[in-house]
């Protein structure tokens, strides 16, 4: 019998669907057209050796494989700029001047199911070759605003970065002995995560200056007008390379000369390869990004080929997404807890700084309560749901344990450790246990995710039993040999005879935020910030 499923991350489109969407995608390729770019198509397959080098495309875990015949290593297409930059270095070596190309493709990726990722997604966008200028950085973010204008899109904010700011301050932090790209990679993905926790951890572990303490921890918070943030951030630069990326910024906001444009110095693009401006653009109503791109010279130079270069994609879904969905109310603030006692304190934390829910109580059923105000709205969920509402848009921010953070690996900002809600992440074991490193370590947890990260840094054979229930019950009974959990007072471990074998990092609450949201809806997201900062 056929299946009348389909895998996860794909969908079928019906007729009215696919029109729609084509009517999208046709709108934005007139635009390209309109200002003088030429369609071109690159194939779904490549090799993938294409895009196995690290910082230049998306994790090679997140790419399709397919072995062809002949026993080549081949990848569904995961991103649109690399295989367009090996098409113009290949067919376009003797060609002088500009080469101004357009597409649109499906990408592959291997996605979140349960965050509602998808497998293929459509992307339009525009390749600009052969012209380097703040004038042409300033054309092509023109085009990507024009072309979602003229689509129907028009409450847009677009952000303006310059990847040069955090390469320069890397510059800066070599001194002081954050050399190794292993080390590098883990501060550009907390600053590109506004991991502030994380950061001021690295700051303390790494010994570092006052200075360089002070950009790293400013750096996630330099967004907002481009006047402010570009005297800001000429302020706390540390070289030459910095300085002159917060120069490119203001003459390219000068040529654009849109309001809707502001700057963020705290850009620090996943893909590498992005050598000078960047910049993104977020729906105001929706909350979501739909585009991003940036310049990429040193792109280029992988494939012999010295040539500027820079362009955008703008997600197709996306769009057709917003397009059709109701949007919520703009003035709100959306906060998700998960019932419980971290809610408990968090509502207490909320009226000690004067925001207070009339109709709030414990015992209450109800999920959704708005304050006195009418500016916040709290919106209870199951604490392991926290992380998913606010990565995908539907809770602006949220408060979250970190224990529960790091096993949804939720794709949102981590801005700030509340300093309650404390416990550890441990090992624990009944009481003489001794590792046998002959055999496989069976681990049972509620946090797999966790406990394979653990493992893997040591290089342990283990075997990962997940545990829904009471997990100090596995060792007792011959399930495991021993388990990861967070441990508070220890006095559940004792009573089983268990104890704590190995530490594995401390625990807190956590105050998140959706990555858009903190864009669209700064002033009231900076509001609550704030006021949580000064009751820590």
């Amino acid at each position: 019998m056929i299946s009348n499923f389909i895998p996860e991350g794909v969908e079928d489109l019906n007729y009215e669907q696919y029109e729609r969407i084509t009517a999208i995608e046709n709108s934005i390729l007139d635009v390209f057209r309109a200002s003088g770019f030429r369609q071109i198509k690159t194939p779904t397959f490549e090799y993938f050796d294409l895009f196995d080098d690290e910082g230049t495309a998306v994790s090679t875990e997140d790419m399709y494989k397919i072995v062809d015949n002949g026993g080549h290593l081949m990848v569904l297409k995961p991103d649109a700029t690399i295989p367009i930059a090996r098409m113009v270095a290949t067919h376009y070596k003797e060609a002088s001047g500009e080469i101004k190309l357009m597409y649109n493709t499906n990408v592959y990726r291997s996605m979140d199911f349960r965050a509602g990722g998808k497998r293929e997604f459509r992307q339009a966008g525009i390749e600009y070759f052969g012209v380097s200028s703040y004038e042409n950085d300033a054309e092509i973010i023109s085009i990507a605003i024009r072309a979602l204008k003229e689509t129907g899109f028009h409450d847009l904010k677009t952000e303006l970065g310059n990847a040069e700011y955090f390469n320069g301050l890397l510059d800066a932090l070599t001194v002081e002995g954050i050399r190794d790209a292993e080390t590098q990679e883990t501060l550009r993905t907390m600053v590109e995560a506004k991991r502030i926790p994380a950061i001021d951890q690295f700051c303390e572990e790494k010994n570092l200056s006052a200075r360089s303490r002070l950009v790293l921890r400013e750096l996630p918070f330099l967004y907002g007008s481009v006047e402010e943030v570009a005297a800001k951030a000429a302020d706390l630069a540390l070289n030459d390379r910095m300085k002159n990326a917060v120069d490119s910024i203001i003459r390219i906001a000068a040529a654009l000369g849109d309001e809707s444009v502001s700057a963020d110095m705290g850009i620090v693009s996943r893909l590498e390869y992005y050598s000078g401006m960047i910049f993104r653009i977020y729906l105001r109503n929706s909350g979501v990004m739909v585009g991003s791109g940036g310049r990429y010279d040193s792109l280029m130079t992988r494939f012999g080929k010295h040539i500027p270069a820079a362009g955008f994609g703008l997600n197709i879904d996306l769009l057709y997404e917003a397009d059709q969905a109701e949007t919520g109310d703009p003035e709100v603030l959306n906060i998700a807890l998960g019932k419980g006692r971290l809610a408990d304190l968090t509502m207490e934390r909320l009226a000690e700084v004067g925001i207070v829910f009339p109709d709030y109580s414990k015992k209450s059923r109800k999920l959704i309560f708005e304050d006195s105000t009418g500016k916040y709205r709290i919106i209870f969920v199951k604490a392991v749901d926290v992380g998913i509402y606010v990565e995908k848009g539907a809770c602006d921010v949220g408060v979250i344990g970190r224990d529960t953070l790091l096993e949804s690996a939720s794709d949102v900002f981590e801005i700030i450790d509340l300093q309650y809600g404390k416990c550890i992440f441990a090992v624990a074991a009944p009481k003489g246990f001794r590792y046998d490193r002959k055999k496989k370590l069976r681990v049972a947890t509620k946090y797999p995710r966790v406990a394979k990260d653990y493992f893997a840094q040591y290089g342990r054979s283990i075997e990962i039993i997940k545990i829904n229930g009471s997990v100090e019950l596995a060792p007792l009974v011959g399930l495991s040999d021993v388990i990861v959990d967070i441990v508070e007072t220890g006095n559940t471990l004792r009573e089983n005879g268990l104890e704590v074998v190995e530490p594995i990092t401390d625990i807190s609450a956590r105050f998140i935020v959706n990555r858009a949201s903190m864009k669209t809806k700064e002033n009231p997201v900076s509001e609550l910030m704030n006021l949580l900062k000064e009751r820590k």
